[in-house]
């Protein structure tokens, strides 16, 4: 997975049910031990290529933790085929994030 910010601002990144590897920032690949996160401070400028396994089925949330960033949109879902949710998010749902 590729993360790259643009916005100004200092984005942590988090990926709910999973830890990902750190293979690269701003182009430079790590080195030494592996750096793993569920948590990434990408800055202004940053660039992560990032790898996780795929072994945690189910309907999973990535957002920034920068909670009114969310809320406006600085987020995604990782969904696994054949797995749904009866659950809806926003307006017409009734179901808002804080």
């Amino acid at each position: 997975m590729r993360i790259a910010n643009g916005s100004g601002e200092v984005h942590p990144m988090h990926l709910h049910g999973h830890h990902a590897v750190v293979l690269s920032r701003d182009g430079v690949p790590a080195s030494g031990s592996p750096w793993w996160v569920d948590s990434l401070d990408v800055g202004h400028g940053e660039t992560y290529e990032i790898a996780f396994v795929a072994d945690n089925p189910g309907v999973w949330m990535d957002h920034c933790h920068t909670l009114p960033h969310a809320v406006e949109g600085l987020q995604t879902h990782l969904m696994y085929e054949g797995v749904t949710t009866p659950f809806l998010l926003g307006r017409e749902s009734g179901n808002e994030p804080e």
